[in-house]
């Protein structure tokens, strides 16, 4: 199993960046049409889940968590090209503290990862995908790579660990999940 070190702090500055703040507001003020503002999460909603809090019409609020990665690998030469996504399994292992994605009470509404280096970026509702991870867990973490991440701290290095599961593979499932399948056995559906 690969482990990777990163400084929660270097992590922070980078999504938090200028550049990283002005594709965030773009991306989702397109993304959710008709959207009126983008604004930065406090540190308390930060802490729930919620990075980005995007005013709907009728003064509705959605929040939204960002994952902004500095390199996209889907971007990469063939051979080296690997289009997925980092769903965590736990967030602190050590504490058998579970991960966001699996959190069905985790405090937001979509999920948006963001690749800086390539500017390619997913949307996805956050009940979705945690339901769909819920139902695969157990095989996607047995199909596909799965890596810790250390990060220090003044306390000790904590880990957490993800499974790069591939985009097509997360959205079939939620597709086939929500998609509106017919019950098996139901006849066909006559207009």
């Amino acid at each position: 199993m690969t482990v990777r070190v990163y400084h929660f702090d270097e992590q922070l500055v980078m999504s938090n960046g200028q550049q990283a703040t002005t594709d965030i507001t773009r991306i989702l003020l397109k993304a959710l049409p008709g959207s009126l503002q983008v604004i930065k999460a406090h540190e308390a909603n930060d802490r729930r889940g919620t990075d980005w809090w995007v005013e709907r019409p009728g003064g509705r609020f959605v929040g939204v968590d960002c994952k902004v990665r500095a390199t996209d690998w889907a971007a990469k030469p063939p051979g080296r090209r690997r289009d997925d996504l980092a769903l965590e399994t736990w967030s602190v292992v050590e504490a058998s503290k579970i991960g966001w994605t699996l959190d069905p009470t985790k405090q937001t509404d979509y999920i948006l990862w963001l690749w800086q280096d390539s500017g390619r970026w997913v949307l996805i509702p956050f009940p979705f995908l945690c339901a769909a991870f819920l139902h695969h867990q157990r095989e996607w973490t047995r199909r596909f790579q799965v890596a810790r991440q250390a990060t220090p701290q003044s306390q000790g290095t904590y880990h957490s660990e993800c499974c790069f599961v591939p985009r097509p593979v997360v959205w079939q499932a939620i597709l086939d999940l929500y998609g509106g399948k017919p019950r098996e056995g139901a006849g066909s559906c006559k207009i």
